[in-house]
């Protein structure tokens, strides 16, 4: 893959979903990198394509973490809270793997996202500071709520056929503020603020 890799953009709206098609996470907050593992080795970037020379212990760690001998993943460094084995909450510093770019030398940038997440969870060994994302279907009321619960602002919509388009945004990659999160059923209100009916999203 050429570089610089720049990470694909997500698509600020107000959006009602009622499709089972989407794929949804928690948007973390932290710094956006970019690793490119190689044989052990992590090299880092940011949001602009620039390298990032200044977080060693987080290429440390990736290149401990990533089981492939050659792999592009895209994450974010946060201190976002997480929940141990026994439901508590902590606060920690961990890399948060949400995407996988590249596998063995072969670009992953045209494989749909549900793919390229089933294959990034297979390569990414987790620990107490390297994690994998989650990704969940519908219904996900019950997850928001989670997410609300531990300080989550935003929720990550995409596509379970979206490509990654480096650099780009597109209509199938949203990030939408969570203001309702209902008791159950599909997920009908995850709505941001402003005037105007959103737009629906239905399979």
């Amino acid at each position: 893959m050429a570089e610089p890799i720049l990470p694909q953009l997500p698509t600020d709206e107000r959006v009602e979903v009622d499709s089972v098609e989407w794929l949804f996470t928690p948007d973390w907050p932290g710094e956006r990198l970019l690793a490119r593992v190689r044989a052990g080795d992590a090299r880092l970037s940011d949001a602009s394509g620039a390298e990032v020379s200044d977080r060693p212990e987080v290429a440390a760690l990736l290149g401990r973490a990533v089981r492939a001998t050659r792999a592009t993943l895209d994450g974010t460094w946060t201190a976002s809270p997480f929940l141990d084995d026994e439901g508590e909450q902590h606060e920690r510093h961990a890399y948060v793997a949400t995407d996988l770019l590249e596998l063995d030398g072969e670009p992953l940038l045209d494989v749909p996202f549900q793919e390229r997440h089933r294959l990034l969870e297979s390569v990414v060994e987790e620990g107490l500071q390297v994690r994998v994302g989650p990704v969940v279907k519908q219904p996900v009321a019950g997850w928001l709520a989670g997410w609300r619960r531990l300080g989550f602002t935003h929720v990550l919509a995409r596509h379970q056929n979206a490509r990654y388009r480096p650099g780009e945004r597109a209509n199938d990659f949203l990030r939408v503020p969570i203001e309702s999160a209902p008791a159950g059923g599909l997920l009908r209100r995850v709505v941001g603020g402003g005037r105007g009916a959103p737009r629906r999203i239905r399979d």
